[in-house]
């Protein structure tokens, strides 16, 4: 499915200004239909995913 900028900033819980940031930044693949700029939610997905950051097992949490 296609996103519109402020959808894919809404889907991410971010600004508009973020979504660009990254596009601009080419950390985001996007669409371009005439003037409109589209991301796919497939691409969406897998930028988040690539963000994704596993805990680390070996480190000990402070009990309060």
């Amino acid at each position: 499915m296609l996103l519109t900028v402020e959808q894919a900033a809404e889907q991410l819980g971010t600004s508009v200004r973020f979504i660009r940031r990254l596009r601009t930044q080419k950390r985001l693949a996007f669409i371009k239909l005439g003037s409109h700029l589209r991301i796919d939610s497939k691409d969406l997905d897998a930028f988040v995913a690539g963000c994704r950051q596993e805990a680390d097992p070996t480190v000990s949490v402070p009990r309060a």
